[in-house]
């Protein structure tokens, strides 16, 4: 009988193959990289900087976009956090200029009641003198001091008021009274139109007092509000 046929053994194992794909793997890349190098100018070679301080200054050199603040993703997230936050410093300086040009150009029509002055009893305090909550801002200022419209309007009281002497009340747009106490004196007349700055009158301490000031009040629509916030909101500082 003639001898069985045996299929031809492969020459190489699996564990060789496996061995020469590695290899190969490793290969390429190192080839790769005598490829640039051979390539570049003679006397000189080719170095990759991959070291995290090099990534970092990659990241460094990245900006956020003027429109929608996304930022270049680099691997860096420290470094994409920093960029974050240097955005929204930028965007807050940008708001803060414009609320500050805003608030410079509607400061024109208005202006600090008295100009040399000391803030004394503040808006919503207590005191005896007074049956509920001080309704306004005093202003600690010399006898006869000027006192100006703080904005223009018309005259809708000028006169005594109980306790707080002599007052001057001016109407302004949108509901709002601008009201004047313990004045000393009086220097417009009901139904006048005045000016922003003008004089109306002279501080003193009529009516229900501890001492010269300016007893500053703004109602809106009747209701009481805080004359300092109020005149800030405007541009002025006090």
């Amino acid at each position: 009988m003639s001898p069985k046929l045996r299929a031809p053994q492969s020459k190489f194992s699996i564990r060789t193959v496996s061995r020469k794909v590695i290899a190969l793997g490793v290969a390429l890349p190192v080839a790769a990289l005598l490829v640039i190098s051979s390539t570049s100018t003679p006397g000189t070679s080719v170095a990759l900087d991959l070291t995290p301080t090099a990534t970092s200054a990659i990241s460094k050199s990245l900006v956020a976009h003027p429109v929608t603040g996304a930022i270049p993703f680099t691997g860096d997230l420290k470094a994409k956090k920093r960029l974050a936050k240097i955005a929204a410093a930028k965007a807050k300086k940008i708001a803060t200029a414009r609320e500050r040009a805003r608030l410079a150009k509607i400061s024109r029509n208005f202006t600090r009641p008295v100009v040399n002055y000391r803030l004394s009893a503040s808006f919503g305090s207590k005191s005896r003198l007074w049956a509920h909550r001080h309704t306004g801002q005093d202003f600690a200022a010399a006898y006869g001091a000027p006192v100006r419209a703080a904005e223009s309007g018309v005259v809708v009281f000028a006169g005594w008021d109980g306790p707080y002497g002599r007052k001057i009340a001016i109407r302004h747009p949108n509901g709002v009274q601008t009201w004047y106490g313990h004045l000393s004196r009086i220097s417009v007349k009901v139904g006048q139109n005045v000016k922003v700055g003008k004089r109306i009158g002279s501080v003193g301490a009529s009516g229900n007092v501890t001492g010269t000031h300016l007893h500053f009040e703004v109602r809106k629509y009747g209701v009481p509000v805080n004359p300092v916030k109020w005149l800030r909101s405007m541009g002025i500082w006090v």
